[in-house]
């Protein structure tokens, strides 16, 4: 993935980030409303910039466009089903992970996973937590590739696969 530079999103880079991945979710989520921008966007200078506990990276290319998202934040425990499952634990969500779909299998998810989970790491998360959907093709093999196991699945109508990865050195 020479083709593409990976790193942090600026604050000038916000509204194009925020195109980007409205687009994919537009795409991958039809059933959520297309106009609702996600919370941890919306507060992107307090969430994510210059973050002692949270990364959103992208991966650029050769032109400067978004061509693929990732990211991670301090999980909340928000998860009914899996509340408390990480509560003696330093966990971080990864969240946004996003490819556009012409690049998709090619590496560029891969890419950017193998970016953040070192920055997850240092800055002393222990876990890294998240949840993806079996509609969404490829998705949970993706994700076991990257490491990541199976942990819950409790047959939702959005088809919701819990999974995490122990971030050792």
């Amino acid at each position: 993935m020479s083709d593409y530079v990976i790193r942090e999103i600026e604050l000038d880079e916000l509204p194009a980030a925020i195109d980007f991945v409205m687009e994919i979710v537009r795409e991958v989520f039809p059933m959520l409303d297309p106009d609702a921008l996600p919370p941890d966007l919306l507060a992107f200078r307090d969430v994510y910039y210059r973050s002692a506990t949270a990364t959103l990276l992208a991966a650029f290319d050769k032109n400067g466009a978004i061509a693929a998202t990732a990211a991670f934040l301090p999980y909340d425990d928000r998860i009914a089903e899996i509340k408390g499952n990480y509560a003696d634990r330093k966990t971080a969500e990864l969240v946004k992970c996003y490819v556009k779909p012409e690049l998709r299998r090619h590496g560029l998810g891969t890419a950017l996973v193998r970016e953040l989970l070192p920055s997850a790491r240092d800055k002393g998360y222990e876990f890294m937590y998240l949840h993806t959907h079996r509609f969404l093709p490829g998705a949970v093999g993706f994700w076991e590739k990257q490491g990541f196991t199976f942990r819950l699945e409790p047959f939702d109508s959005y088809e919701t696969v819990h999974m995490d990865k122990h971030l050792a050195e």
